[in-house]
């Protein structure tokens, strides 16, 4: 085939058994299946219209670098923010966001659930719960008023918790993480 040039040969030989190499790697920096193909089309029309092949030692490492390359650029291009005009305030439609009839019931269904766990809990455990779970008083008022000590608060907390936690997976609800987190007591003070 005499109408072979040398870079045509060049390219069917070393770089075209590559090709899903090179389509893969543009895909996984594009996501996009097509312009991935496009990159790697755009890569073999340039290779063919210069003289730069001669001197790729590694011709799939090269074609692949410029391949990366281009579906970088092609990636820093699509961050470019388009700016348009928004619309008027008062022609915006805001959504009702209140909870709907399902959410409502189930969050009464996990609140009779909890409040029914609570109850079981020895007497202590479940005043300091409260206390601070349900009122949110800090440590130092619920020693105040319990006239227990900030450690022995702490226990009471933890085991409370530890028995809602436990009982409350048994029964198939869960606590929100927000109650399950540990809370920070100071040091207590030595009288």
């Amino acid at each position: 085939m005499s109408w072979f040039r040398d870079v045509d040969r060049w390219l069917s030989d070393e770089v075209l058994p590559y090709q899903h190499a090179y389509v893969a790697l543009a895909r996984r920096l594009t996501s996009n299946s097509e312009i991935a193909k496009d990159i790697v089309h755009d890569v073999y029309a340039e290779i063919l219209a210069g003289e730069t092949w001669r001197a790729a030692k590694d011709p799939k490492a090269w074609v692949l670098r410029i391949v990366y390359c281009r579906a970088v650029n092609w990636s820093k291009r699509q961050k470019i923010v388009p700016i348009h005009q928004l619309p008027e305030y008062e022609g915006l439609n805001f959504s009702d966001f209140s909870p709907d009839a399902f959410d409502r019931l189930s969050g009464r269904e996990e609140l009779e659930l909890v409040m029914d766990i609570l109850n079981e809990l020895p007497s202590r455990c479940r005043q300091v719960i409260t206390l601070r779970r349900i009122e949110e008083l800090p440590p130092q008022e619920i020693s105040r008023r319990l006239g227990i000590d900030l450690a022995t608060i702490r226990g009471h907390l933890a085991r409370g918790m530890s028995i809602l936690t436990k009982r409350l997976a048994e029964r198939g609800g869960e606590l929100p993480q927000r109650a399950v987190k540990g809370d920070t007591f100071p040091a207590a003070k030595a009288e």
